[in-house]
């Protein structure tokens, strides 16, 4: 299994990646991009915090069992 800090790091960099491209290229930027691509990537931002949610919330559960 992946060690549970770089797997954290790893959904933070996807998270904070996203959240890059949604200033450069989001609603409030010179040159947006069209909306079904920015709601594509607000979605995923979505999903990769819900995954980090669900894996901490695992990895307290799991430590508190051990």
């Amino acid at each position: 299994m992946t060690d549970p800090s770089e797997m954290i790091a790893w959904l933070d960099r996807r998270i904070a990646s996203a959240m890059t491209w949604l200033e450069d290229h989001g609603p409030g930027s010179k040159r947006p991009r069209p909306e079904n691509e920015i709601a594509i990537k607000e979605y995923d931002i979505a999903r990769f915090e819900e995954i980090k949610g669900a894996y901490l919330k695992a990895l307290a559960k799991r430590e508190q069992a051990a």
